[in-house]
């Protein structure tokens, strides 16, 4: 790497844990450090926050991996995003007014309120679960491809998994959820920088026009056919797309404690809707933008062969970087994926530590204000702490597509069963959808065994966490009071 890469780098670190800390607010309890008390309010408000849950959304791992699937499958990657307008109605009649009806100070006050807390801690306990490995994971990666990729040595990965681990636990222990969402919206603001300016510099090097690119890349590759297909063994469809891709994204937005949170610091339901709408806007430009990569890499590819091509599709977007483009662009490519990164460990620290604060503190233990605040430092720093260390025991993730959707299946369809079953007036009792939750992992783990693609673990096991959920509850003749009773 060349000087000016690395004091790109360099700025790029000292501005994000300056922005953090400047803006983490006055942090007076646990609740401004966890939710910010509501303090994200009108236009500007409604912006950060929903920047902030679209690069909570974006990881190192999605990164590289979404231009690797649009590299390798084409523009079905984008196929998913016919659903998401069903899903933002949903988000907005359905599930926000339904959530944030009931005073709550954490995400999942509202679950302990109608099933009691052990339903409470099952849940609490398999975001954490998914969160820890997900973090390691999201640490490893980037510091991996950066290195085996050639952008960097191998002698660096170690000293990156060091510095992207604690630089993100250090803005987070002082910033808070304040400090987490400011600096998310400016990793955002960089991320979508960096991808126009490599498709801009790839499409500009290919000796054709728009036309005629189009019409080499129709005659000549996959990349602009859709697959159609019905069968769920493949990995990836226009059906798969729409449905297990919408089942997973709904996973996120409507039971995960890493977006709750954002929602809890919106001011009121139009706001965290407008939020989720924002962010949504922001996850479709920034898809576009990777699917574009993937796509201007493919057609790149096939008109200038290359034997030292990477037969791993993650690796092949690191390769063209460090083969190809001008000094000072690596440097943004780092900062970038170093963003990405970061953006997720942040709010995964946060919501970590929120949740074993929250969700697992023993009943009856009272802590002054300012003791709770300091717990939830230290928390917040042992979870990053403990992240860090477990990325170096990430090893054989295969292709992170494929891992990704697994991965976050198995935890979060469960979750997601669960939150429906709350904020909706299903008659279920509390100990048979603990059993309906584990139900669903267990289905998870057998469809990632199975020939049965790995898109639909999401749709899989919360379809199997609600059947069991309510069929169980209706054979032990059930008698609990509906919801909001």
């Amino acid at each position: 790497m060349s000087l000016l890469d690395i004091l790109i780098i360099v700025a790029y670190f000292a501005l994000i844990i300056s922005v953090g800390i400047v803006f983490r607010g006055r942090q007076e309890d646990t609740r401004d450090y966890f939710t910010s008390k509501n303090g994200f309010s009108g236009v500007v408000g409604m912006v950060l926050v929903g920047l902030s849950i679209g690069a909570t959304l974006f990881s190192g791992l999605s990164f590289v991996a979404v231009p690797s699937m649009a590299f390798t499958f084409g523009v079905t990657a984008l196929s998913g995003m016919a659903i998401w307008p069903v899903f933002y109605l949903l988000m907005r009649f359905w599930f926000l007014p339904r959530y944030l009806a009931a005073p709550q100070q954490s995400p999942y006050d509202i679950i302990e309120q109608r099933f009691g807390r052990p339903v409470r801690q099952v849940a609490s306990g398999m975001f954490v679960a998914c969160r820890i490995v997900w973090m390691s994971a999201v640490i490893y990666v980037p510091a991996l491809l950066l290195t085996s990729g050639g952008l960097m040595g191998p002698e660096w990965f170690w000293p990156l998994v060091l510095v992207i681990g604690v630089t993100s636990t250090v803005y987070t222990v002082v910033g808070g959820i304040r400090g987490v969402i400011i600096t998310d919206a400016l990793q955002f603001v960089l991320i979508a920088f960096v991808l126009i300016a490599v498709i801009a510099f790839v499409v500009m090097r290919i000796p054709l026009t728009v036309g005629e690119l189009t019409t080499y890349v129709k005659g000549n590759t996959h990349l602009l056919k859709l697959n159609w297909s019905l069968s769920p063994t493949q990995t990836m469809t226009v059906v798969a797309m729409m449905l297990g891709g919408g089942a997973q994204m709904l996973c996120s937005y409507a039971s995960d404690p890493m977006l709750l949170q954002r929602y809890l610091a919106a001011e009121n339901v139009r706001s965290a809707a407008s939020a989720v709408g924002t962010s949504i806007v922001s996850q479709i430009g920034v898809i576009v933008m990777l699917v574009a990569v993937g796509l201007t890499l493919g057609a790149w590819y096939s008109l200038h062969p290359d034997v030292n091509l990477p037969k791993n599709p993650d690796r092949i977007f690191p390769y063209f970087v460090a083969t190809h483009m001008p000094t000072g662009f690596m440097g943004l490519i780092v900062a970038a994926i170093l963003a990405a990164t970061m953006s997720s460990v942040t709010s995964g620290i946060n919501a970590l530590s929120g949740s074993l604060l929250n969700d697992f503190r023993r009943k009856g233990v009272a802590l002054d204000e300012k003791r709770q605040l300091r717990h939830a430092r230290v928390t917040s720093a042992a979870m990053g702490l403990f992240s860090t260390l477990g990325a170096g025991l990430v090893e054989h993730m295969g292709t992170l597509f494929s891992i990704m959707n697994l991965y976050y299946g198995v935890f979060l369809g469960p979750m997601l069963g669960c939150m429906i079953c709350t904020v909706s007036r299903f008659r279920v009792r509390g100990g048979i959808l603990i059993a309906g939750m584990f139900a669903g992992c267990l289905s998870g783990v057998a469809v990632g065994y199975s020939p049965i693609a790995n898109l639909w673990v999401s749709l899989v096991t919360c379809t199997v966490t609600l059947v069991v959920a309510r069929v169980g509850s209706a054979l032990a003749g059930l008698s609990a009071p509906a919801a909001g009773r």
